[in-house]
């Protein structure tokens, strides 16, 4: 019972039958002031109309002494004996207004009563809508009085009027208990229309917290819960590809460490034994592994940093012309073979641009090292262009290529296919590393490629 209490459904309902009662409520109070108000209005007009006989008089009497002064007399004589029943109805039954002379008054042109059956009534004020209910007197177009039969300050109705108002207030309870009763079960319908696939969303999310990433919730509607059920799709895809990644990242630097660990425990296993002496060359190579575990270590860490966006820049103004010329000089050295060229395209003049010099160094050797490694013969090229924007950056190469269903993956950790564009000996993380260096920038990286022509890197930076 607590669980059902507690339940979105329960609260959902439980809001909609609030708001039945309160529209209903408010609908019936209006009706009821409206009604009795309407009615009672209606009542004064029925019972004034029955006197106008008494118009004449009254109108006579103010037209020969030029005032209402001392109307009362006549007022009783005239009008409340009409009211009474002075003449004969169908059988000889005395006819009288209904509610008989009960609230019979005269108002003066203000609007005060001037004369009542009801002695206590005179001098007050009529409200200006119940007066426009009455019957005017006019005399030479100018208004002089107004004479009114009914409940006119009292709200206090007849037997009958009661009795016809109460039947109304009953038939509007009537129906509100029905519209109540329908709006519950229209809104228990409509509940159970929205909460279904919220208990769905509910049942994944469950089995998804379970380890059940390839849990999918189907989409039956293009409004907000669709969506939601679209959006909750896209997670698990996103949730299932990123636990599909970190566990062939984890099997990657499991491999790439296991490698140089397992050449390092046997060659020092081989010199404990006296396999091998622990010569200078037998001890530089084992240091080289050594270098090699120490750089996978620290590519590992700067990735892991860049990825989450917690890798710090030192930037400042740089001249990106006069750094690729810097760098050019010094990597032109690991191209020895008479046949491989390494040349830049650099414009005279480029703007300086905020950017950490030493990283953006790092990328760029990472970039140039792979097309030297990958270019037995020809040029490795880099060159500089200004857009309005950005300063886009292009190593270049005539080397091998990479076949374009490889391209997609050059970026990704550990990705070494015979074409890729790691250089042998290296970590397997210099593209990704640059890429999300590039990123770091608020720039973008990409490749072109076709096999036995060269391969071009690009990646953009930023003016500002």
């Amino acid at each position: 019972m607590k669980d059902l209490f507690n339940s979105f459904r329960f609260k959902l309902v439980l809001s909609l039958f609030l708001l039945v009662i309160v529209v209903l409520g408010s609908l019936y109070y209006v009706v009821n002031r409206t009604t009795q108000s309407e009615f009672r209005d209606y009542v004064v007009r029925g019972r004034s109309n029955q006197l106008r006989g008494a118009r004449g008089t009254l109108l006579r009497y103010y037209s020969e002494n030029g005032s209402w002064d001392g109307v009362d007399s006549v007022f009783r004589e005239k009008v409340v004996a009409r009211a009474e029943g002075n003449g004969k109805g169908p059988g000889g039954s005395a006819s009288s207004p209904p509610g008989g002379p009960r609230n019979v008054a005269l108002a003066g042109p203000a609007g005060r009563i001037i004369a009542s059956y009801d002695g206590e009534m005179v001098g007050k004020k009529i409200p200006v809508d119940l007066l426009s209910q009455g019957i005017p007197l006019e005399l030479d177009g100018q208004k002089v009085g107004t004479l009114l039969a009914g409940p006119i300050l009292a709200t206090e109705l007849g037997q009958p009027e009661r009795q016809f108002l109460e039947s109304v207030n009953r038939r509007i309870i009537y129906a509100g208990v029905v519209g109540i009763a329908a709006a519950l079960f229209l809104g228990w319908l409509l509940v159970r229309q929205l909460t279904r696939p919220l208990n769905r969303l509910t049942r994944a999310t469950r089995q998804v917290s379970q380890g059940e990433l390839d849990h999918r919730v189907s989409v039956d509607s293009n409004d907000e819960l669709g969506e939601l059920a679209e959006s909750f799709n896209r997670m698990t895809r996103d949730l299932q590809e990123s636990e599909e990644i970190r566990r062939r990242m984890i099997g990657d630097i499991a491999h790439e460490l296991r490698t140089p660990l397992t050449v390092l425990s046997g060659e020092v296993e081989a010199i404990r034994e006296g396999v091998y002496e622990p010569t200078d060359e037998k001890l530089k190579e084992i240091q080289e592994d050594i270098n090699l575990l120490n750089r996978l270590i620290e590519d590992l860490r700067e990735l892991t940093l860049a990825e989450a966006g917690e890798l710090e820049l030192n930037k400042g103004p740089v001249d990106l012309s006069d750094l690729v010329g810097r760098l050019s000089g010094k990597l032109s050295e690991l191209s020895p073979e008479a046949d491989l060229e390494l040349t830049t395209d650099l414009p005279e003049a480029l703007p300086e641009i905020e950017l950490d010099v030493d990283r953006i160094s790092q990328v760029i050797n990472n970039l140039v090292k792979n097309a030297i490694s990958h270019t037995e013969s020809g040029e490795v090229r880099i060159s500089l262009k200004e857009r309005p924007e950005e300063v886009l950056v292009k190593i270049a190469d005539t080397g091998e290529g990479i076949p374009e269903d490889k391209l997609e993956h050059v970026f990704d950790r550990f990705y070494r296919a015979d074409n890729s564009r790691s250089g042998e000996g290296g970590t397997g993380l210099g593209l990704s590393i640059a890429k999300e260096l590039v990123r770091a920038h608020g720039g973008e990286i990409w490749i072109d490629s076709e096999p036995g022509k060269g391969t071009t890197v690009s990646f953009s930076l930023p003016k500002n």
